[in-house]
């Protein structure tokens, strides 16, 4: 996942690393997650091969994905359970990334947790300390929580949990959607401290999909298809 207008970043994703033995392998569906990197899905093409996907909503305080309304539509059409993410800025002001994120979702929010998508880009966590970056997101996730009654995922990588955020306990309960990627996708990701469990996997950035020219970002879910619709129709009872 990278902002709008901008290169992915060099340290987006770490590569994976010995697997976690208190996570034991189970039944694991497959999906995507589109932005306008995607300009082109043909939903009907890509349905069968795909249980689930995240489309980018918004960025930072004013800046909405350019095809999040077309891709929103398209895999509610398709059937697919949906997720829409946020790219977080820590330079920005918190409550209007709140605002820009959850004006979009309050007549659709989606049947998967909303996201909040945090890696480092350029420069801009470099200014703040672990506690302020935590601080920012947690009011991020209260915030989110008020809004749209489900507490958002954390996106993120190993690196970016690490370095910027210190693997800060305060998250532990929240749903991890973890960005690291491997050449063995049938092994199990090493997890940041803390976190017991991942609820979904960025293995790849590299993923083949019918109906998708070019590459895609490609996730497992951490369950079988009916533990994917079970938290699914959890979604679906919050809608507002």
């Amino acid at each position: 996942m990278v902002p709008s207008a901008a290169p992915p970043p060099s340290n987006g994703s770490t590569e994976a690393t010995a697997p976690v033995a208190a996570q034991a392998p189970q039944a694991r569906v497959q999906g995507i997650d589109v932005s306008h990197y995607q300009p082109t899905v043909d939903w009907n093409a890509a349905k069968d091969s795909l249980s689930f996907v995240f489309v980018k909503a918004t960025d930072a305080t004013s800046v909405v994905d350019s095809h999040f309304a077309a891709h929103w539509s398209g895999a509610r059409k398709a059937g697919l359970p949906r997720g829409a993410y946020h790219f977080f800025h820590p330079k920005h002001d918190v409550d209007q990334q709140v605002a820009n994120f959850t004006q979009h979702l309050k007549s659709d929010p989606g049947e998967l947790p909303p996201v909040v998508d945090v890696e480092e880009f350029k420069d801009e966590y470099q200014a703040f300390t672990c506690a302020e970056l935590a601080g920012m997101l947690q009011r991020f996730s209260q915030g989110v929580q008020k809004e749209l009654g489900r507490k958002p995922m954390i996106y993120t990588n190993h690196q970016t949990w690490r370095t910027s955020f210190c693997d800060h306990p305060y998250f532990n309960d929240h749903p991890l959607w973890l960005a690291q990627y491997t050449s063995h996708p049938g092994q199990q990701p090493a997890l940041p401290p803390g976190w017991k469990h991942w609820q979904f996997w960025q293995y790849t950035e590299s993923g083949k999909v019918s109906g998708i020219p070019g590459a895609v970002d490609q996730s497992f879910f951490n369950g079988s298809a009916q533990d994917l619709k079970a938290l699914s129709s959890a979604g679906a009872s919050t809608d507002l």
